[in-house]
């Protein structure tokens, strides 16, 4: 794969979670987006790994672990398995996420909420998609390395 197609498919994981929920939130991006160097392997240039994060903006803070059992559930129903034995966590916690990854294609997948008001509950959603290392193929038309 390329990095293109790494982004496209971590965006499409993105898109699947926000076609369940409900209340519908704004994605705002946050922290890293893209391609770069593969974490599992930071002695190396050679192999690239894709990083796509988004913020939830627009759904109360209280929302937040609905957002997450509904991306959960949708997740679930499409063959995605959890990654550990806390991913169905307790969901009386205003503080709750899921991790899963894609078998197919080992993208790692994790929806949570985070709480920023003790008193209120209020909180922020968020959605974290990883691609499993890879070293890119070159784009069309480019000379292959051997050339």
């Amino acid at each position: 794969m390329d990095d293109q197609q790494a982004v496209a498919r971590g965006k499409e994981l993105v898109q699947q979670a926000l076609a369940v929920m409900s209340p519908k939130p704004t994605p705002k991006q946050d922290g890293r987006y893209g391609a770069g160097t593969c974490l599992a392997d930071s002695s190396s240039t050679d192999r690239h790994q894709v990083h796509i994060s988004y913020e939830f903006k627009g759904v109360p803070g209280s929302a937040g672990r609905q957002l997450v059992r509904q991306v959960r559930d949708a997740w679930v129903a499409l063959g995605y398995k959890f990654q550990d034995s806390t991913s169905d966590g307790d969901w009386s916690d205003p503080r709750t996420s899921v991790h899963m990854r894609t078998e197919s294609d080992d993208y790692w997948m994790t929806m949570g909420n985070s709480v920023t008001n003790e008193t209120t509950g209020e909180g922020v959603a968020y959605i974290i998609v990883t691609s499993p290392c890879y070293v890119p193929k070159p784009a069309s038309g480019s000379p292959s390395p051997s050339s």
